[in-house]
C-alpha cells in the first residue's frame, strides 16, 4: 500500500542514504529489496550496501546468489524506470575491507594488506569496540559523498544489522568520538556522526510486524537511536499485513467448487479469522502512526519464501502504481 502522506517520489529522494532497520524476522532485507525496486522503477540510480553477504539480499533483487558479494559489487538493474535510468548496484563492505580501502587513499596499501593478512584489523577491533562499525560507517560516509545528479548514484540504501547491532553500529561514531583524543580516526568518527545527523543526507527507516511485541520494539528502537545518534527518520514499515477477504465471494467461490473439495463453514470460519486478524492489523498500524511516523504497509504474501517477483508486486504497491511482473534488464 502506499504510503500514508507521504509523495513516493520525495520519500526516495529526502535523503541520500536510508538505513534500513529492525529487528530479526520482521523482513528487513526484502524491505530493503522492495524499497531498492521501488525507487529504481521511479528513475533513480540505487546503491544497496549489505554487512552481511549471506542475506539472500542478491536473490531477492533479481541477481544471482554471487552477485554483489565482493567489495565493488555487481550492478544487478539497468533500464528502469520510464526513462530507463534507474538502476541497481549491491555491494557488501566489511571493516577488514573498508579499513584497507581507508589506508590505500593514504598511500599505504602496503601496509594495508600485511594488516589484514596478520588478523590485526581483528585484534584491534576487539579492543576498541565500535572501530570496525566506524570503518564501515566511514566508507558509507565516503559513498554518500559520490550521490546527487553528477555523482555515482542518487540514494544509498544500507541493510543494517538487526535492531540490537543496528544501535551499537550506529552509536559508534559519537562513542569513537569521544574515545580517541585526536588523529585521523577522531575525524573520521565526526564526520561519519555530522552525516548521520544530517537529514538531507541520512534517515533510518525502522521495519515493524502488525504486532504488539514488534511495535514496541521497534518504538524502543526508534527512541533510543534519536536520544543517542540525533539520527532523522524516514517513514515507518508495517510488513507482513493481512488484508480481510471478502466473505460473500469466498462463500460464491466455495458453492461453486466440486462438492466435498472445502465446506462452505470452512471457508467462513478462515474468511472470519482474517477479518480479525486484519482489523487486529489495522489497529496496531493505526498505533504507529499515531506514535511514530507515517506509515507505509506491505501486505502479507502467502508464500513459503519470497522471491524476486514479490519484490516487484510490493514495489509497485509502495509506488501506488499497478502491480507487473519484472521486466528489468541485466548488464551484459
Amino acid at each position: 500500500m502506499p504510503p500514508k502522506n507521504v509523495n513516493p517520489s520525495r520519500m526516495f529522494t529526502m535523503s541520500r542514504l536510508l538505513v534500513v532497520a529492525g529487528k530479526g524476522g520482521v523482513g528487513k532485507t526484502t524491505v530493503t529489496a522492495v524499497m531498492a525496486r521501488a525507487s529504481a522503477d521511479s528513475g533513480l540510480r540505487v546503491l544497496v550496501v549489505t554487512l552481511d553477504s549471506r542475506t539472500g539480499l542478491s536473490e531477492l533483487l533479481g541477481g544471482r546468489a554471487t552477485d554483489g558479494t565482493t567489495y565493488d559489487g555487481t550492478t544487478i538493474h539497468t533500464g528502469l524506470g520510464p526513462n530507463g535510468t534507474g538502476s541497481i548496484h549491491l555491494r557488501t563492505i566489511t571493516a577488514s575491507e573498508a579499513l584497507q580501502d581507508y589506508l590505500a587513499t593514504q598511500g599505504l596499501a602496503r601496509l594495508a594488506k600485511r594488516l589484514v593478512a596478520s588478523g590485526v584489523v581483528g585484534v584491534v577491533s576487539s579492543a576498541a569496540p565500535g572501530i570496525d562499525d566506524l570503518l564501515v560507517l566511514g566508507k558509507i560516509k565516503h559513498l554518500v559523498g559520490l550521490t546527487g545528479p553528477n555523482g555515482e548514484h542518487d540514494l544509498i540504501l544500507v541493510d543494517a544489522p538487526a535492531a540490537g547491532h543496528a544501535i551499537s553500529f550506529l552509536q559508534s561514531p559519537r562513542a569513537m568520538a569521544t574515545t580517541i583524543r585526536g588523529g585521523p580516526l577522531r575525524s573520521q568518527a565526526i564526520e561519519v556522526q555530522q552525516m548521520l545527523t544530517d537529514p538531507d543526507k541520512c534517515r533510518v527507516l525502522m521495519v515493524t510486524l502488525p504486532e504488539t511485541t514488534p511495535v514496541n520494539e521497534m518504538l524502543e528502537t526508534t527512541e533510543s537511536l534519536r536520544e543517542s545518534v540525533g539520527v532523522s527518520f524516514a517513514p515507518v514499515v508495517v510488513n507482513n499485513v493481512d488484508v480481510a477477504v471478502d466473505m460473500e465471494a469466498l462463500v460464491a467461490a466455495g458453492e461453486s467448487t466440486a462438492r466435498g473439495s472445502l465446506p462452505t463453514d470452512d471457508l467462513m470460519r478462515a474468511a472470519e479469522y482474517r477479518a480479525e486478524r486484519s482489523a487486529l492489523h489495522r489497529t496496531t498500524i493505526e498505533r504507529v502512526g499515531q506514535i511514530s511516523h507515517d506509515v507505509i504497509t506491505l501486505p502479507h504474501v502467502a508464500t513459503a519464501s519470497m522471491d524476486h517477483d514479490d519484490v516487484v508486486v510490493l514495489a509497485d504497491l509502495v509506488r501506488g502504481a499497478s502491480p507487473k511482473r519484472s521486466r528489468a534488464k541485466r548488464p551484459s
